[in-house]
């Protein structure tokens, strides 16, 4: 993969920055941790892997950029 995760952003949706410029989200039904954790929880919040994921201190959990993309690209083929 040739872009990396710079930061994460919390609004209506967990937004993606990437070093490439351009901006991922999901929704915070991503996974069940993320989902039933509070904003102050994910605030807490580290880059892994030199930006390949994400780790949530606070809940214990990781996303990885190839399973975000992945989640894109089977959730944006069926809504279409």
């Amino acid at each position: 993969m040739n872009t990396s995760i710079t930061r994460v952003d919390f609004g209506d949706k967990i937004y993606i920055y990437l070093k490439s410029g351009d901006i991922l989200s999901v929704p915070y039904s991503y996974t069940k941790k993320i989902q039933n954790a509070k904003k102050e929880q994910l605030l807490n919040y580290r880059l892994i892997g030199g930006g390949i994921g994400v780790h949530f201190e606070a809940i214990d959990e990781d996303i990885s950029l190839s399973g975000i993309i992945a989640y894109k690209i089977n959730h944006e083929l069926r809504a279409s």
